[in-house]
């Protein structure tokens, strides 16, 4: 089975297309802290990585690109959005409810409360875990 590994450029374009959508503007503040997180994730380089497998590879990607903070705007979109594609490129996606009638949604709230150390990559890695769902 062939890993689909994200680049820095990939992410960065990513982000940029993400503050086009919601107007914002596009600044990588460091390019060093997207490496970082892409190293944190994949460390040591071989599956199952570091990290434990495909999910919480995904996790460690989003939680780094959140935490790291790399970009002046649309850190918690990139990581989550970064970790959902890596999940869907290896065969997985997340299911989680949505209250559409209170305009709640579980994953972007359990990414907020990391954004603000409310929840450990642990915890996070665990609400990965009970979420996901094989495609």
């Amino acid at each position: 089975m062939k890993i689909f590994i994200p680049t820095v450029n990939q992410i960065i374009d990513l982000n940029k297309y993400l503050c086009i959508q919601g107007r914002n503007p596009h600044i990588c503040l460091d390019r060093g802290r997207i490496e970082s997180a892409l190293h944190s994730a994949f460390y040591p380089g071989s599956y199952p990585f570091a990290a434990g497998g495909i999910v919480k590879v995904a996790v460690s990607l989003c939680f780094y690109i959140v935490k790291g903070h790399p970009f002046m705007d649309g850190n918690k979109r990139t990581g989550t959005l970064v970790a959902i594609i890596f999940l869907n490129e290896n065969s997985w996606d997340l299911k989680y409810p949505i209250d559409k009638k209170n305009n709640l949604n579980a994953l972007a709230s359990v990414i907020e409360d990391c954004a603000v150390s409310k929840v450990s990559k642990e915890n996070l890695m665990l609400w990965f875990e009970n979420h996901k769902v094989r495609v």
